[in-house]
């Protein structure tokens, strides 16, 4: 599993969340990852679910426990935690389904192998579609 890139309050990092970090934020929340992606995703979160989330992501992708716990606590001393609930879901997902390269959710234009998954018309080979024949109807309303 690769990490996530994410440009956060407190800069641009790698994150990423380990079975094993996985599992010492569960037991630091006291609830399964998607429980707490549940309740970030919600505004049900507790402050361990957002501050544990990114310090154990952090952790993750390359940064040592102290400058973690250092650089969050900036971050935390600089801005509401509210603003951060976002990055905390962003690092849980990609762990929980896997970090896309596209933050949008759309396949490149060549798809696979160079196809496109939904290739026009024209691309596809069929005929355009009739606009007269036995389903084609003008609706008319009579007052």
């Amino acid at each position: 599993m690769r990490g996530i890139e994410i440009t956060w309050p407190g800069g641009e990092h790698e994150f990423k969340l380990t079975i094993d970090l996985l599992r010492a934020l569960q037991e630091r929340c006291d609830a399964g990852p998607a429980f707490i992606l549940q309740r970030l995703s919600t505004q049900r979160w507790h402050v361990d679910d957002v501050v544990s989330t990114i310090r154990l992501g952090l952790e993750g992708g390359g940064m040592g426990k102290e400058a973690a716990r250092k650089l969050v606590t900036k971050v935390l001393d600089d801005r509401p935690i509210a603003e951060l609930v976002m990055t905390a879901q962003a690092i849980l997902m990609a762990a929980l389904y896997g970090a896309q390269d596209d933050p949008t959710g759309e396949s490149p234009a060549g798809g696979e192998n160079g196809k496109r998954e939904n290739p026009s018309r024209e691309e596809s080979g069929a005929s355009p579609a009739s606009t007269n024949g036995p389903m084609h109807s003008t609706a008319t309303s009579e007052a």
